[in-house]
């Protein structure tokens, strides 16, 4: 084996120079992956990751959703954030549930109006619609729902990506962050 010393065919100025451009490359690397994480975009697309790997239910992109309302097709949007989230912008036509009903209660209620239908659950990043949808997803299919869906990236997403949002008087720009840490993740639009 052999040392360092004995190793070394090259002038100590270069050996400084190579462990400079090591270090300056792994700090822009860090740099990189830190700006992702915290850009908008870098960590809703981390959150998105995560959420579908711990809890595996059919999704959908904003984009497929958009083709699928453009195209008329049968559809119903569930909104699972709070009442308070709704009201400050929601996705137009997305009807109310909060995310705590009960399946047997929300099956109940909506069991008409599934059937031969589409449904696209959403929430603000997808956390929570996929917990929800993961409770009522096999009730809604033996219901005749046609096939059920998360929205990949939930709300955030869906604006993030420039489609509308309403509230209660028409189109709007504000977005219900639900927590200072999670509103991060919402881009500013620009006027």
């Amino acid at each position: 084996m052999t040392s360092l010393k004995t190793r070394r065919h090259f002038p100590a100025s270069d050996s400084v120079l190579s462990y400079n451009r090591i270090r300056t490359t792994k700090t822009v690397l860090h740099m990189f992956m830190l700006g992702n994480l915290l850009s908008p975009s870098g960590a809703l697309g981390a959150t998105e990751n995560m959420i579908e790997k711990t809890i595996p239910v059919p999704v959908i992109s904003a984009r497929e959703l958009l083709v699928m309302l453009d195209a008329k097709e049968s559809v119903i949007l569930f909104d699972t954030r709070t009442e308070e989230e709704y009201e400050k912008s929601h996705i137009e036509e997305a009807v109310h549930v909060e995310p705590n009903t009960p399946t047997e209660a929300f099956i109940e209620r909506y069991a008409d109006t599934i059937r031969n239908t589409k449904l696209v659950f959403y929430c603000s990043v997808g956390q929570r619609s996929s917990e929800f949808l993961n409770r009522v997803q096999q009730k809604c299919l033996d219901a005749g729902a046609i096939a059920c869906y998360n929205l990949r990236g939930g709300i955030f997403r869906w604006y993030n990506e420039g489609h509308p949002v309403v509230d209660s008087r028409g189109a709007t720009d504000d977005i219900h962050g639900y927590n200072p840490l999670w509103g991060m993740m919402v881009e500013k639009r620009r006027k």
